[in-house]
């Protein structure tokens, strides 16, 4: 899937420039030791490749192999990316932000050892924004300048000033031109030989060749994936580690038994009761959460998808079922959402009332009201809508259809399976008939983006520049993940003011305004936000968890002796 590419706003002063990286870290070296860290990962690698990679598990991974221009970290109080040199020493922005400038480090070498030049700089972008390579984050192309053909004129917006000088120019002003350009960076004298046709089902996707702290030392497909710390390319991320083997163990609970008698030290996503199991019986295994970033939701189709489909689109008529807003309202007031997280989940997850996360304090409407549990105004608002048991059946219905539909969730998540209990049971007290219907995986996310279902359970991750166009916007042929087909011309208004704004204080209250009309329209019910729980081995020093990845800062992690 793309990743979207709509920028956060930059607070800081309008030339910007960082000469130096971080104090180095100062670790007691008689405690340390190069060692081996195990790590169960619940899938294999999509491609050793980021402009292939979409999988979030691979991601993480290519992110230790290609390094990006900066590495950025994610400051709740601010609600903004800070961002740090990488494989650049520092940057200028123009003061119209219309370009960007990198001053690259000139001692770096590429894993085969190769000299790093802003030639790779430039080739990288060439790739990312050229449709022949068919790259999953082609989209940042639209920030770019083009031909009269409507394609990225790339001499004008990669200029190669000199081998350690690169320039980003845009089409028009950038918020974060650091944002747009940091995608990470490939080797041109790899992929500068290969088709560009060719490169989806080209081997150079398996054997990746980076500047990055870590390289790939061995790769055994559907088992592990070894990588070796990286430290001929003269990279000043050295890892302390020695070697990281992601081991591939798709079963939830081989995993977790795995951390227990010691064959992995690492595991993430793990279910709260385990949680709970090894914070009180395992001494020598530490527990700690990623506050939420992802949150569960009720999707309602809010259109007749059937008729949608039929007509390639051109049709749009509300859904028999979800196409109000009140229903929708109904249905979240009929659902004990505090039940499902008490039942499941406990301290480690949290009500969602918007798609904005508590992490984004700066953003969060604190203001919005709780929509309380309360089946019978729920049965109130259906009954002033129509809905009523003519028959006797205890199911409503209205001219003659009764309200019942299937709910559907992906197989092997057993939090939407519990879930989906809890919501049959509220709804049917209320005269609804649920049938919970269980998809194969990719299966229902075929079903989910083609908008042939009815109702669903799913997730998503809230992206960092909390650019969510693409799952709320209008257009529902250019925006993919607005599953839901939610349509509100205001909303789209506010988008369209979001790439304007000059000012921290705007885009709040632009945001602000969003979720309240979220609220209000309740296009989908919106669950709760979800902690991702992490254990591991306590020998494992100076792990410092971050929001964007459990890999922030790995080549600062430690085994202790």
């Amino acid at each position: 899937m793309k990743k979207i590419f709509v920028t956060i706003l930059l607070i800081s002063i309008t030339i910007l420039t960082f000469p130096s990286c971080k104090e180095k870290l100062e670790v007691p070296k008689d405690k340390v030791t190069d060692g081996e860290l195990f790590i169960a990962i619940k899938n294999d690698v999509d491609f050793f490749n980021p402009l292939y990679s979409s999988d979030i598990v691979s991601g993480l991974i290519n992110d230790l192999i290609f390094s990006a221009l900066t590495y950025s970290e994610f400051n709740s109080d601010s609600s903004r990316l800070i961002y740090y040199p990488n494989l650049a020493r520092s940057w200028e922005i123009s003061k119209d932000k219309r370009s960007i400038t990198y001053f690259l480090k000139t001692n770096l070498k590429w894993s085969d050892g190769e000299k790093f030049s802003a030639r790779d700089v430039q080739y990288s972008y060439f790739l990312y924004t050229h449709p022949e390579v068919m790259s999953v984050r082609q989209d940042v192309e639209r920030f770019f300048i083009h031909d009269k053909n409507g394609q990225v004129d790339y001499k004008k917006s990669f200029v190669v000033l000199s081998d350690s000088v690169i320039t980003f120019n845009f089409s028009e002003e950038v918020e974060d031109p650091l944002f747009v350009t940091g995608l990470p960076i490939l080797p041109e004298h790899i992929f500068r030989k290969i088709p560009l046709k060719e490169l989806f089902n080209h081997e150079v996707n398996f054997k990746p060749i980076g500047v990055g702290p870590f390289k790939l030392e061995n790769y055994i497909r559907q088992q592990q994936i070894v990588l070796v710390r990286n430290d001929s390319t003269y990279f000043d991320k050295i890892p302390f580690i020695k070697k990281l083997i992601f081991k591939v163990i798709t079963d939830y609970n081989s995993r977790i038994n795995q951390l227990k008698n010691g064959e992995v030290d690492f595991v993430t996503d793990v279910h709260p009761d385990d949680a709970e199991i090894l914070k009180r019986e395992y001494p020598n295994i530490k527990v700690e959460t990623i506050l939420g970033r992802d949150y569960d939701y009720i999707g309602w189709n809010n259109i007749d998808h059937n008729l949608y489909r039929k007509s390639n689109g051109k049709i749009i008529k509300p859904h028999p079922l979800f196409g109000n807003k009140e229903i929708r309202l109904a249905l979240t007031m009929a659902i004990n959402r505090k039940e499902i997280i008490d039942g499941y989940f406990g301290e480690f997850a949290h009500l969602s009332e918007s798609p904005i996360s508590p992490i984004f304090k700066g953003f969060l409407d604190t203001s919005l009201k709780i929509i309380q549990y309360n089946p019978e105004e729920a049965k109130r608002i259906l009954y002033q809508n129509g809905w009523k048991d003519s028959d006797g059946d205890k199911i409503l219905d209205k001219d003659g259809k009764p309200f019942k539909f299937k709910l559907t969730i992906a197989s092997g998540k057993p939090h939407r399976e519990f879930a989906a209990t809890i919501i049959k049971k509220d709804l049917a007290k209320i005269g609804i008939d649920v049938e919970i219907e269980i998809l194969e995986t990719s299966l229902f996310f075929n079903n989910l983006f083609e908008k042939k279902l009815d109702a669903w359970i799913a997730g998503w991750t809230v992206p960092l520049d909390l650019d969510l166009e693409a799952f709320w916007g209008s257009k529902l042929n250019k925006n993919f993940f607005n599953v839901c087909s939610y349509q509100n011309s205001e909303v789209d208004r506010i988008f369209s003011e979001l790439r304007k704004v000059k000012s921290l204080e705007e885009k709040k209250n632009l945001i602000h305004r969003f979720q309240k009309i979220l609220q209000n329209d309740q296009p989908v019910t919106f669950l709760y936000w979800i902690d991702n729980i992490i254990a591991y081995n306590k020998k494992l020093k100076n792990t410092k968890i971050n929001p964007i990845a459990y890999t922030n800062r790995i080549w600062e992690w430690y085994i202790e002796k």
